[in-house]
């Protein structure tokens, strides 16, 4: 399972109010009962009503647990969506957003070599936009800001961004003599400097020289108020005034200070300083406008990586399954062998193979293999495997030089972290006489008409791909009327709904009874009451592997 992305799951309740949950683990229930990680409370609310989950390509989905009410993705009904970075999740009057990154601006990692010139010393004021009279922005002001919306959407690059949004402010019209982008931290030591996101960007008529004065007082207000905010260090700026950090002696300034990304543990803050004449409510409407369509571009721009990034998933899931699904028998016809299957693909794992072979010499080769991995790299090996495997049975070859050869392939051309569990076996039908090799898989079952199992060959051969080694081979005979039972750890390691796994013991039972039951029963009807079971003990749990098995049976009198 791929791990999860750091972020948040923003709740906002009926009467309004919102509330942040940090994204924890891999799952994250929505419900009204007492164990649900998202807890809702109303009554109109399942217990467990739905789920939030991350898949192994870092993708979160919400999936709808079957609840009384439904949930819905941006107004519409849904069993299971993958969450884009403007979904909007509504569970009964509830409105639940999900920050799959924490952190909804990018962060450019620019060298930065210039220092601030950061002041502590108290003089003049501060105000926020709250404590000014509605400002008047000219025409002029307008036009520059929409083009500087357009630029954003159609700047890629985090950085050019960044310094579009700093040069806006220096432009003459606005009047800036300089502009810098910090990261401000609620825990900044004092005396510490706060990050600076971009080299500080400085109008012509800028003294030569000297760095962008930073009011310390200024940020902390910022921080502390959560909205842009205007210094001077001109005399008293009246009602909601607070004493900021512009000595006298820096000469007679102003400043705005504005945010355009706000955490939970820092915020991304635009200053920019102004002759003190400008530091009035105009100007700091000016760059408030500024840094909100700063922060809308990042949004979009985070949006359509999340798309673009999704879109490439998609098509790779799709190949995978195509891939997949060519080799996969659908229906297996050999004289005196009764073959069902049961093959459903988890939507993100490529890497479950089963097969049916009869030779020209009366034997069947059969093979169940499990790729390490997932997605298309799981399904070209199943490819490979597919190939080799008909290449080399059409030639009459023994069991165990097939395996062999298809083993030191594998050695060769696999990817150092990958490998292959699989076993394969060669049946007489007319003695049954069974010949079984396996490669670090799970052990075959045999069932005879009266339930009774036993365990084939497990643990005495390593995966396919490890190294080359000389091969253990079990001989065994499959009598008439007895079942031979083949399947992948998707089966073996399913989670139900409380997180058990069923273990081999289980997945024994529920063989021997499907075999048992009605003895003399099709093999697809003892399929079926197999499948029953499993999904029985799956519940509402999520699988997170394919669920692949085999069940084959020599006919009465071959």
């Amino acid at each position: 399972m791929a791990e999860a992305s750091p972020g948040y799951v923003e709740i906002q309740e009926p009467a309004g109010s919102k509330r942040r949950v940090p994204l924890a683990g891999p799952k994250m229930v929505i419900g009204r009962g007492a164990e649900a990680e998202l807890r809702l409370d109303s009554a109109a609310v399942s217990r467990q009503h739905a789920e939030i989950y991350v898949d192994p390509f870092g993708r979160w989905w919400v999936r709808d647990l079957k609840s009384r009410n439904g949930t819905l993705v941006n107004g519409q009904a849904v069993a299971e969506h993958v969450i884009a970075p403007t979904d909007v999740i509504q569970v009964d009057e509830f409105i639940i957003t999900v920050s799959v990154t924490g952190e909804p601006a990018s962060r450019p990692k620019t060298k930065i070599g210039t220092s601030l010139t950061i002041g502590d010393s108290k003089a003049g004021s501060i105000q926020s936009l709250k404590d000014m009279e509605p400002p008047r922005i000219s025409r002029g002001h307008l036009v520059g800001l929409t083009a500087f919306a357009t630029k954003l959407l159609a700047t890629e690059d985090d950085a050019e961004r960044l310094k579009l949004l700093c040069r806006l402010m220096l432009a003459k019209e606005f009047h800036g003599t300089s502009a810098v982008a910090i990261r401000v931290v609620n825990d900044l030591p004092p005396g510490a400097q706060p990050e600076m996101l971009c080299e500080p960007e400085s109008a012509r008529n800028w003294r030569a020289g000297e760095t962008p004065y930073v009011s310390r007082t200024l940020l902390r207000a910022v921080r502390e108020s959560r909205s842009p905010a205007v210094a001077t260090n001109m005399g008293s700026g009246g009602a909601g005034v607070v004493e900021m950090s512009l000595a006298g002696d820096v000469a007679q300034v102003s400043a705005i200070a504005c945010p355009f990304r706000l955490g939970d543990d820092s915020m991304d803050v635009l200053y920019v300083s102004f002759p003190a004449e400008y530091g009035t409510g105009e100007w700091l409407s000016l760059g408030a406008l500024a840094a909100e369509q700063f922060q809308q571009a990042q949004t979009a721009w985070d949006a359509r990586r999340a798309a673009q990034a999704q879109a490439l998933v998609e098509q790779e899931l799709e190949q995978a399954h195509a891939i997949q699904m060519r080799f996969i028998p659908t229906k297996v016809e050999v004289p005196g062998l009764d073959v069902a299957m049961g093959f459903q693909p988890c939507r993100w794992v490529g890497g479950d193979y089963i097969d049916v072979m009869p030779t020209a010499d009366g034997r069947v080769f059969i093979v169940i293999a499990d790729v390490c991995g997932k997605g298309l790299q799981a399904a070209l090996i199943t490819a490979t495997l597919h190939s080799m495997l008909h290449t080399n049975v059409a030639t009459g070859a023994k069991l165990v030089d097939v395996i062999s050869r298809l083993n030191e392939y594998l050695c060769a051309t696999l990817p150092h972290e990958s490998f292959v569990t699989m076993i394969g076996m060669s049946l007489d039908l007319k003695t049954g006489a069974l010949e079984c090799i396996n490669g670090g898989h799970p052990p075959a079952m045999i069932v005879d008409p009266k339930g009774n199992l036993r365990l084939l060959q497990a643990g005495e051969n390593l995966p396919m791909g490890y190294m080359p080694s000389e091969l253990v081979v079990q001989a065994d005979k499959l009598e008439a009327g007895h079942v031979l039972a083949l399947y992948t750890d998707g089966l073996t390691e399913m989670n139900n709904e409380a997180g058990d796994m069923m273990g081999e013991g289980a997945l024994g039972e529920y063989v021997r009874s499907a075999c048992a039951e009605v003895p003399n029963a099709p093999i697809a009807d003892m399929s079926v009451r197999l499948k029953t079971s499993l999904d029985q003990y799956l519940g509402n749990a999520l699988p997170n592997d394919d669920r692949t098995y085999l069940l084959l049976r020599r006919a009465p009198g071959a």
